[in-house]
């Protein structure tokens, strides 16, 4: 192995971190300017949530005179966009502070680093892979929430691992944990499971800022519940629907290939150069018996529609860039269809349920090169897009193999990673019901990339050289 022997020494160096610093902050910023006129799918949603926060009415249809409140996502993002209209209401403001916030967590992540190894090599090797998984430094330009995820999340585990348990821990997790969950409601699960490990596994710590912990972090959950209990007469810490419906076009999705659905979120999924999960020439029939089940869908939800209804839906459609949303009985009757039928048809269909989830599960991590992709002759959009994919699936295969090497030789590494492992199963297993959007894992991206480079050096680096043991 001596021919490594002058790249190993090269990362080792204090230059060399200083270089892979400087082109990751200048990627990044390229990235920005690049992607900075480019608008999301939630592009206008979320910007009319601000503007509805402006005319103190929590939905993107404020401006309707019979608008409807609030049916589809928590307020934590909204109001983000809404305290930084304060300073400036510019998209680019947006974008800015975004960027802002995407160094910082490159930051926060190289000093987690330093808790798990001294020295540079594991931080170079963190900042090349960052450099070829170009995708995550792109997302600051984008009007998504995943950016400001992504800082949270690596915030909360900088807190975790480095601070010494206390109130000041406690309070600043409980509220960080919080914050996070009204962001991407997804990470709901996360402080019970963090409650349950130290309630069982470390006991003998004062049990009070265990205790303390849950109940600021259940605290935090409550102003949004009882919105949703004055608004829809319901008291609930989620939006009235999403979960029914992404399990349902979780389904549907991979059977309609190269067609957008424009019966609820207008979701699409294009055909794969890879892997595919239906005959292309099945595609029409599938979305027939989408469109079908649809129709039974709103005529068994339709008594729930009044004259008012139909009059406010005439002037959603009006505005194609806006999900329509309807009144909260129509809501809570078509989500609760919904799962009803996303079950039904994943149970019935366990062959198709259980290689697409499974292939889910991996997907999410690397970003896609669809059909039309391959075969474009304009090289402006093949190669970029094939860039993405090849450093995003090539880092998956790194990683696959280096974790199945520790978990078979070394798994001490795996137990020293068990805090960022946690977090990348998680977000994966979580995100496994949904269509398959790879934007999903962005949040817990630089923990996936750093698990990698620590496994890569350890698993290479002499015996006695033993990693720093984490408490957990």
């Amino acid at each position: 192995m001596q021919f490594l022997q002058k790249p190993v020494y090269i990362l080792q160096q204090r230059n060399t971190y200083f270089f892979f610093s400087a082109l990751v902050v200048l990627v990044s910023l390229l990235l920005w300017a690049m992607n900075r006129n480019v608008e999301s799918g939630d592009h206008y949603t979320y910007l009319f949530y601000l503007k509805g926060f402006e005319a103190g009415r929590y939905s993107y249809w404020y401006f309707l005179e019979d608008y409807i409140p609030d049916t589809f996502r928590n307020p934590g993002y909204p109001l983000f966009l809404y305290l930084l209209s304060f300073i400036n209401p510019s998209v680019h403001f947006i974008q800015f502070v975004q960027w802002v916030l995407l160094m910082g967590a490159v930051i926060i992540m190289l000093k987690i680093i330093e808790l798990y190894q001294q020295g540079y090599l594991i931080k170079n090797l963190f900042l090349i892979f960052v450099l070829l998984n170009f995708v995550t430094l792109s997302y600051s330009a984008y009007v998504f929430p995943e950016n400001l995820v992504l800082f949270v999340i690596t915030l909360i585990v900088f807190v975790e691992i480095k601070w010494e348990s206390g109130w000041k821990k406690t309070i600043l997790l409980a509220f960080l944990y919080g914050f996070c969950f009204q962001v991407r409601p997804v990470i709901l699960f996360i402080p019970f499971i963090r409650f349950a490990y130290y309630l069982y596994f470390r006991s003998k710590e004062k049990p009070l800022f265990n205790i303390a912990f849950i109940v600021l972090f259940a605290a935090t959950l409550l102003p949004y519940a009882f919105w949703n209990k004055k608004h829809h007469d319901q008291f609930k810490i989620t939006p009235l629907e999403g979960g029914g419906g992404v399990m349902y076009l979780g389904y549907w999705s991979p059977k309609m290939l190269n067609v957008v659905e424009d019966r609820y979120w207008r979701n699409v999924m294009y055909e794969d150069a890879l892997f595919n999960f239906v005959d292309m020439k099945d595609v029409p029939h599938h979305v027939k018996l989408f469109n079908n089940e649809w129709d039974s869908i709103e005529r068994i939800c339709s008594k729930y529609m009044t004259a008012k209804d139909t009059a406010v839906l005439l002037e959603m459609k009006k505005h194609p860039q806006l999900f329509v949303t309807y009144n909260t009985t129509y809501t809570l009757q078509r989500e609760k269809l919904l799962k009803e039928l996303a079950v039904q048809h994943y149970l019935s269909d366990l062959k198709y349920t259980v290689s697409l989830k499974t292939y889910t599960f991996f997907r999410l991590w690397y970003t896609g090169l669809t059909a039309k992709q391959f075969m474009s002759e304009r090289l402006s959009v093949f190669i970029p897009q094939l860039l993405a994919f090849l450093t995003t699936f090539t880092t998956l295969l790194l990683f696959i193999g280096y974790f199945l090497y520790a978990l078979l030789r070394r798994r001490d590494l795996l137990l020293n990673m068990m805090i960022p492992l946690f977090w990348c199963a998680y977000f994966a297993a979580i995100h496994v019901p949904f269509a398959i959007q790879s934007r999903y894992t962005i949040p817990v991206r630089f923990l996936y990339l750093f698990v990698l480079a620590y496994l890569m050096y350890h698993v290479h680096s002499k015996k006695e050289q033993q990693p720093t043991a984490i408490q957990h």
